[in-house]
């Protein structure tokens, strides 16, 4: 056998085992990591630890004790993403030992070259999110769509857009299909119909929204503007017309804290609208906008290249000219002053704000809003507009902060929902989903990690029926192959059986899981404005309604799914176990008095699947006190809690046949 294949036997270094890497998982300034690289072969003569960052780099000597290397790194002074790998000296040749390349697993691999590197996220001492948004339920609404009516208010607010010389086009039938052609004699299509969706309209639906379990409202923008989406803001101080006033807003919010729901806004404040009363392009408003010239208040906010028509926009969208965050008045507007639109909106009801294409907005501009957030309500959140690992982001030129504590609580997961999706369909297998997962649990700091924004759908993205049904997404059909295209009674069976099975597993993991409005119905649509079609309680005849509401019940009833910690272990290529514990040592966010431990275990094979579970399991995420709590415990049965039958635990293991394309989940008693 050659020396290097007997290497890589004989090396382990597993940054998910506390043995190996005390503490894992992201960690706060000011603390160290012990790292341990085991190894049986005696010719290794010496390793190093070799540690670098945005900052430097440095090598760290590590000692020999028995049958493994050790080096202590840290404590760690400034906030950042630090990566390291070992490099080892055998026989007078050298060798590195760093991740794998294809992340297979938190284990690395020996290489010949300098390898990829382990993480270590060091995030803000004081860094702490809101504790209600650990445990809540989310609901997304786009607010045009989800409740239409042809009400006298509606008609008024169409009415007003109409009289300023706008284009709009009114649904008096919801069951219209939305547009994505232009009207006749038009250039090109513009999001400019409306169906009349309306703030009242929402109060009202309330009670439902609670009995499925839903403890915040996350809010397409609301704000005056001429487009359906309402993403071109004309007025930030102002709730358009068409959806009711801002007194609907305010009686909106108080309904909704009556009943324990939350609002979430969206905050677009990269750009605003071309036809707004900051720019005013086409002079429909009174004073004067940037488009106006220099006299006007608002000009120092754009970036003009040749006045008035060249200028600054979002991504070549002249509707859409960006905004100069760095420009004092524009931050005192929108952020610092007392009567900013981000503090007005919190008064008003709001308990905070996700972030329109947070990246786009310089990391000192998302601290002020934060700190403005954090202000006016300790408790209010900022949730950022990120598609990526928002640890190890690049954009602009450099590595984001926004994931260490100053300048967002916590971000949208699409990179979850990438994971999930691809795991049902067969283009990967537990094991890629596993160290996905898990990789957020050791990267991510514990505060953000407790707080994402966990979806399957939203209005950037296909709806999950439709590509879980078709096994298709949306870039690979013309827009007038998404406009009519029908998912067959068969295919919308499997993809609820693949969204049921995905949705126990949203509720069951760290986050906020996120209901899209009207995936609960099975509502199918691929991409913009597909996904945006009016709510359609009777879209598929495999609804999902009853589900949702009992995994929000199940999440309330049990504490330990929304703030326990974690451990996620692949058992098959096509099952996944996922464990969560509170106890009394604890390396979640819960409540350490509280003994609970729930798993999860879904299975995506058109099989049954017959194996063994051990709760006890280590390098899934569990630190060792949570493991040896749970050993402690002496748990004798697990009782199901969706579907199954009761068996019996014995040292942490227990037998489970899992039915095909389908999640159970355990209560360990």
């Amino acid at each position: 056998m050659a020396i290097h294949d007997t290497l890589n036997q004989v090396l382990i270094h597993d940054c998910a085992l506390p043995g190996d890497r005390d503490p894992i998982g992201a960690i706060r300034e000011g603390e160290a990591v012990t790292l341990r690289l085991r190894t049986r072969d005696e010719g290794i003569v010496a390793a190093e630890v070799v540690l670098f960052s945005d900052y430097g780099s440095d090598t760290v000597k590590m000692r020999r004790d028995n049958d493994a290397f050790f080096a202590q790194v840290g404590p760690f002074s400034r906030t950042g993403v630090y990566f390291y790998y070992f490099v080892l000296h055998h026989y007078g040749d050298t060798f590195y030992y760093g991740a794998t390349a294809d992340h297979s697993r938190s284990s690395g691999e020996r290489s010949s070259t300098v390898p990829a590197a382990f993480q270590i996220t060091v995030y803000c001492r004081d860094f702490q999110t809101p504790a209600w948004l650990h445990k809540s339920v989310m609901y997304q609404i786009f607010p045009d769509r989800y409740a239409p009516e042809n009400s006298e208010a509606v008609k008024e607010g169409v009415a007003y857009h109409r009289a300023l010389g706008r284009k709009i086009y009114f649904h008096t039938d919801p069951k219209e299909p939305v547009e994505y052609l232009p009207r006749a004699g038009e250039p090109y299509y513009t999001p400019n119909d409306f169906y009349g969706g309306t703030l009242d309209a929402i109060r009202r639906s309330l009670p439902r929204l609670k009995a499925l379990g839903v403890d915040v409202l996350y809010l397409n923008p609301i704000f005056e503007s001429d487009s359906n989406h309402r993403y071109n803001t004309s007025d930030y101080h102002r709730v358009d017309p068409i959806l009711g006033s801002n007194d609907d807003f305010h009686a909106l919010c108080a309904d909704a804290s009556a009943l324990g729901i939350r609002i979430l806004l969206d905050g677009v404040f990269s750009h605003t609208g071309s036809d707004s009363v900051y720019f005013n392009r086409d002079g429909r408003y009174p004073g004067p906008g940037a488009w106006q010239g220099e006299h006007s208040p608002y000009y120092a906010w754009y970036d003009f290249k040749k006045f008035p028509e060249e200028y600054r926009c979002w991504w070549g969208f002249k509707s859409l000219p960006e905004v100069n965050e760095l420009n004092p008045s524009w931050q005192d507007f929108v952020i610092t002053g007392h009567d900013s639109v981000v503090r007005t909106w919190l008064r008003a009801g709001a308990s905070g704000y996700r972030l329109d294409v947070a990246d786009e907005l310089p990391d000192a501009v998302l601290e002020k809003i934060r700190t403005a957030v954090k202000e006016e309500n300790p408790d209010g959140v900022v949730l950022g507009e990120i598609w990526e690992d928002p640890t190890t982001k690049f954009s602009y030129g450099a590595r984001r902060s926004y994931a260490l504590g100053k300048s967002l609580d916590s971000v949208m997961n699409y990179p979850l929902r990438k994971v999930m999706l691809e795991f049902a369909l067969g283009s990967s297998n537990a094991y890629v989903l596993c160290t996905a997962l898990r990789a957020q649990r050791l990267n991510y700091p514990l505060p953000l990690y407790y707080s994402l924004m966990n979806l399957l759908s939203s209005h950037d993205v296909e709806r999950v029926r439709s590509v879980l049904a078709c096994e298709i997404y949306g870039n690979a059909l013309t827009r007038q192959q998404q406009a009519s295209f029908r998912i067959r009674p068969q295919q919308d069976r499997k993809g609820a059986q693949r969204q049921a099975m995905l949705a126990a597993l949203q509720f069951s993991l760290p986050g906020v899981p996120c209901i899209y409005y009207g995936d609960e119905y099975g509502m199918p649509g691929f991409l913009d404005p597909f996904n945006r079609t009016v709510l359609d309680e009777t879209a598929s005849r495999y609804p999902l309604d009853a589900l949702y509401a009992r995994l929000g019940a199940l999440r309330h009833a049990h504490p330990v799914l929304a703030t326990g910690a974690v451990s996620i272990v692949a058992l098959s290529a096509d099952v996944l176990c996922v464990v969560r514990a509170n106890t009394h040592s604890q390396d979640g966010l819960g409540d350490a008095a509280e003994d609970a431990c729930v798993v999860t275990l879904i299975n995506r094979a058109d099989t049954y699947k017959y194996l063994v579970v051990d709760i006890l399991r280590e390098g899934g995420g569990f630190d060792a006190g949570v493991v040896g709590a749970l050993r402690a415990a002496g748990y004798s049965r697990a009782k199901p809690l969706l579907e199954g039958t009761e068996t019996r635990v014995l040292d942490g293991l227990f037998t489970v046949n899992l039915p095909p394309c389908s999640a159970q989940i355990y209560q360990i008693q």
